[in-house]
């Protein structure tokens, strides 16, 4: 009925075809909506599914009203923009707000907690591609925490469903109740580990930096693994991406790439005689690749009207419905933001540490030589490799010096590209999450100065390099603090090791909470934690079938320790030995 009232004030006010065209177009794919949820009910009634069908029947009629309603709307919506209309349902947003009015009309509450486990394992079995989140907490524009008795109820529910395709977004602010937060971190150290955990503040801070208003900002959403988008805004969080190593490995090369021996960076004579200028030609490098990435983000972008339509998520928009425009097709969001994420922070910043010290400073090695040998990919140079790999200070160890490495990389990338146009009538939005490209992106990277094999994989998000963090958790989340995340909209996220061993009892718990308690008070982002045994892994292994349900945390989401190649089972392996 929004929608008639909208096409006929449109038409009233000789409004253009193409509004009417997609006001048609969603009424008509509305009305098919309401037709399939009435063969769903009839269905449901032949196959004696009586409280399922008398909802379906009722939502085809009305808005939910009772709890069970409510979450049945939840999947039939999915099942419209998933599954029908083709556009990945991203988050099914901050459960506890959305389904509080209906739950407070709950009496039976055990009755309530059964409805609770059943849908969260229902929507595990959707197996959404990369998990399906929903969050829990936050603040409302005038900084009042969200949480509720709701909050808790669906942290528990997700706690003994024992899910693999499900995540949780604990939108973590300094007045959430820490009953809250230490009975999430339990969930992770008991096995239900997919639980990212995320500094409300932190986040509203950059949404407003980047340009949203503060009331949007505050109703913020997160998509897919860690990404924020303000109220209004379709969060696109994975458009372009940039190999950060490689814009040292072309300043070291004249432009060139090592592997392949093509002009694929800017032109310069490899010779820098000092650190500084090195350093200087770096960020070139690396600003012309931010360049080049989001160029071609542009060029696909500019034919998202000839490629989808989204007439149901479009629908859910107040400002698609206002302009009378698709969010893809039109660009009627009011918010049409882009985003880019560079990959291989700490391996970059470790390899300029090295650099710096091997070259400039002990002067063990010439700069010429270096190049050289990372074309040969360390032979004949073993010692120097295992020295800088093992001996040299790296980021993850709260080193002052490589921290301002690591703040200085970040602040020339925001300034690339957090604010940047597009194509879209939105900006670029800076994040620094790798997910699994880190893989993709390694096997095309020649061997790096941090004593990185060619074609290794890079270091994962904005974490420490692989095996670097060895000055503990703390020091690691320090460092990774230390970086200024409010120029990071797209995220930062800190993956964090525990063995079981160190986190067991009061103590352990408490420890887990002072250390993110800490973290987000140096202002930290967000930050996911495995706690791994290494025995029980080692054991997994070797006989899968002993542990059919053992998870653990990969990237941004959960899979089955049994579901993983060979070398990412090791990795996993020696991660749980530091």
């Amino acid at each position: 009925n929004r929608v008639k009232e909208y096409a006929r004030k449109a038409e009233a006010n000789g409004g253009s075809s193409e509004k009417q065209r997609y006001y048609s177009n969603v009424i008509r794919a509305y009305d098919a909506a309401l037709r399939f949820i009435k063969r769903s009910a009839s269905q449901a009634y032949a196959a004696g599914r009586t409280e399922m069908a008398y909802s379906l029947s009722n939502l085809c009629e009305r808005a939910p009203e009772s709890l069970y309603e409510a979450l049945q709307t939840t999947i039939v919506y999915y099942t419209l923009q998933h599954i029908f209309e083709g556009t990945n349902l991203r988050t099914l947003g901050r459960l506890d707000s959305l389904l509080y009015p209906f739950y407070a009309k709950e009496t039976d509450h055990v009755k309530t907690m059964g409805m609770l486990l059943d849908y969260v394992k229902e929507i595990d079995r959707l197996k959404a591609p990369a998990n399906i989140p929903f969050a829990l907490g936050g603040t409302d524009a005038s900084g009042k925490s969200l949480v509720n008795k709701l909050s808790y109820d669906l942290l528990d529910a997700y706690a003994n469903a024992g899910t693999v395709n499900t995540k949780l977004h604990l939108l973590c602010s300094q007045n959430m109740p820490e009953e809250l937060v230490k009975r999430a971190l339990d969930c992770v150290r008991n096995g239900h580990n997919s639980i990212m955990f995320m500094s409300d503040g932190k986040i509203i801070e950059s949404l407003i930096k980047l340009g949203a208003e503060p009331e949007d900002a505050a109703d913020y959403h997160v998509v897919g693994c860690y990404e924020c988008g303000a109220s209004g805004e379709i969060t696109c969080s994975c458009n372009a991406r940039v190999n950060i190593p490689k814009a040292l490995e072309y300043a070291l090369n004249g432009g060139k790439d090592m592997l392949s021996s093509k002009t694929v960076g800017l032109y310069n004579t490899g010779k820098f005689e000092t650190f500084e200028k090195l350093l200087a030609e770096f960020e070139r490098q690396l600003v012309f690749l931010c360049g080049r990435a989001m160029k071609a983000t542009d060029l696909w972008e500019e034919h998202y009207s000839k490629m989808h339509s989204a007439p149901f998520l479009s629908s859910t928009y107040l400002s698609a419905i206002e302009k009378g425009g698709d969010l893809y097709c039109g660009y009627a969001a009011k918010y049409n933001n882009s985003s880019l994420n560079a990959i291989g922070l700490a391996n970059a910043v470790d390899s300029l540490a090295a650099v710096k010290k091997a070259v400039y400073d002990d002067k063990i090695i010439t700069l010429e030589q270096l190049v050289q040998t990372l074309k040969a990919n360390w032979a004949g140079n073993e010692p120097l490799r295992l020295l800088i790999k093992n001996r040299y200070p790296k980021f993850g160890q709260d080193n002052i010096f490589t921290d301002s490495i690591a703040r200085k990389i970040v602040k020339k990338l925001s300034g690339a590209v957090s604010g940047k146009p597009n194509v879209k009538g939105g900006v670029y939005r800076l994040g620094l999450f790798s997910i699994d490209w880190r893989w993709e992106m390694g096997s095309k990277t020649a061997a790096s100065a941090d004593g990185r094999l060619s074609g290794e994989p890079l270091s994962q998000n904005t974490s420490a390099s692989f095996g670097a963090d060895k000055n503990g958790a703390t020091a690691h989340l320090k460092s990774i603090a230390a970086i200024d995340s409010s120029d990071t909209p797209n995220g930062v996220v800190a993956d964090i090791d525990f063995h079981s061993s160190a986190v067991t009892g009061e103590n352990g718990l408490n420890a887990m909470s002072a250390a993110l308690k800490t973290y987000f008070e140096l202002g930290g982002f967000s930050v996911h934690f495995n706690v791994l045994n290494t025995e029980i892994l080692k054991d997994a292994k070797k006989y899968p079938e002993k542990y059919p349900t053992l998870q653990v945390r990969l990237c941004g989401w959960n899979v089955l320790f049994s579901s993983l190649s060979d070398k990412e089972k090791d990795e996993f392996i020696v991660r749980s030995m530091k």
